[in-house]
């Protein structure tokens, strides 16, 4: 089956009581145009999306199409590493800093479960550069989960800037 556009999202009125099957990418691929896969009940999925994929990104519910029998061909995003980096209560300029930090390095940033938390993608050198913050009071925790993608608040995509050297 070949998938060429995003047609909705899952909780969509018009896919109420449908059969789903569901495709899984990894965070890194949500930017990409073209994919082959496998969906969870074993159908062959190709993906060839228009370029507009690479500003908005696959996200976790999207349609990808429906198969000839019917069934609702959804993406889904699998677990990956992250590091929360908690500041304390509503410290503005550690928020501040992080999120300037991170933005630098071109990784995904998105808001935690509260105010004081931010996520990123885990990466040594990322973890590396967290710690080493100085003037700050914050927390940093490595851990495996899905990310929110209603709560990114930048992504490594439409970097078009360069650093001067």
């Amino acid at each position: 089956m070949i998938c060429e556009k995003i047609l909705g999202k899952v909780s969509d009125a018009q896919f109420k009581g449908k059969d789903f099957d569901f495709v899984e990418f990894e965070w890194h691929e949500t930017y990409s145009k073209l994919h082959r896969k496998n969906s969870r009940k074993g159908r062959d999925i190709a993906l060839r999306l228009d370029d507009s994929i690479l500003k908005r990104g696959i996200k976790p519910g999207d349609v990808l199409g429906i198969d000839s029998d019917g069934t609702v061909i959804v993406a889904d995003v699998g677990e990956c590493e992250i590091l929360s980096v908690k500041t304390a209560d509503r410290d503005f300029l550690a928020t501040a800093k992080i999120a300037y930090e991170i933005g630098n390095c071109h990784a995904p940033l998105f808001a935690g479960k509260s105010d004081c938390e931010l996520i990123t993608l885990y990466t040594e050198p990322m973890e590396r550069l967290l710690k080493n913050l100085c003037g700050f009071s914050i927390s940093i925790e490595r851990r495996t989960e899905k990310l929110d993608f209603s709560r990114q608040i930048s992504s490594i995509v439409g970097h078009s800037h360069h650093h001067a050297g």
